[in-house]
C-alpha cells in the first residue's frame, strides 16, 4: 500500500504543476484589458525657438605656417583689374595649371606635369596634347603655345 500513496501523491504533484504552467500559457495568450480612462485635458504646444550660433569662423591667412612669415599681401583693386582683362583675353584659351617638374638625378632631361582641363599630363619640351604645345619651361613657370598665342603660367602651390 505504500507504494500505491506515493503513486498518488506524485500522480497529484504533476498534475498541480501542469496546471500551473497551463494557466500561465493560456493567461499570456488572453490578458485581461486594463480599463482605459479618457481625460478631456486641453494643452497647448509652444516649442522653443533654438537660435544657432556660429561657434567658429574661417579666415584666410596668407603666411607660412612654418616660418609664421606672410608670403603675399592682397591688393583687392588691382587683382580685380587683371582678372578683367586676363579673362576677356583667355576666352577661348583651355584651363591650364603648371604643377611642377619630373628630372632624373643622371639625366638633365626635365618632364613638366601640366593639368589641362582637369586632365593631367606629362610632358617635355615642345609636345604637343590637344593643341597646346610645351614651348619652354623651368622650375617656376613654363610657356605653352595654344592657337598662335603663347601664355607663360607660373607653378600652381
Amino acid at each position: 500500500m505504500k507504494n500505491k500513496t506515493k503513486t498518488y501523491l506524485l500522480l497529484v504533484a504533476v498534475l498541480v504543476i501542469w496546471s500551473i504552467i497551463g494557466y500561465k500559457i493560456y493567461s499570456s495568450l488572453n490578458p485581461e484589458l486594463p480599463e482605459v480612462v479618457l481625460n478631456d485635458v486641453e494643452a497647448t504646444f509652444n516649442p522653443k525657438t533654438v537660435i544657432e550660433v556660429d561657434t567658429f569662423s574661417i579666415n584666410a591667412l596668407d603666411r607660412d605656417p612654418f616660418l609664421g612669415t606672410i608670403t603675399k599681401k592682397s591688393n583687392t583693386t588691382a587683382s580685380l583689374k587683371q582678372n578683367s582683362t586676363i579673362k576677356q583675353e583667355d576666352s577661348n584659351w583651355p584651363q591650364v595649371t603648371y604643377e611642377g617638374v619630373i628630372k632624373r638625378q643622371n639625366s638633365s632631361e626635365q618632364v613638366f606635369v601640366i593639368t589641362i582641363n582637369n586632365t593631367q599630363y606629362v610632358l617635355k619640351k615642345s609636345q604637343k596634347v590637344d593643341n597646346i604645345t610645351l614651348v619652354k619651361g623651368d622650375n617656376t613657370s613654363i610657356t605653352v603655345r595654344f592657337n598662335n598665342t603663347q601664355k607663360i603660367i607660373p607653378i600652381q602651390k
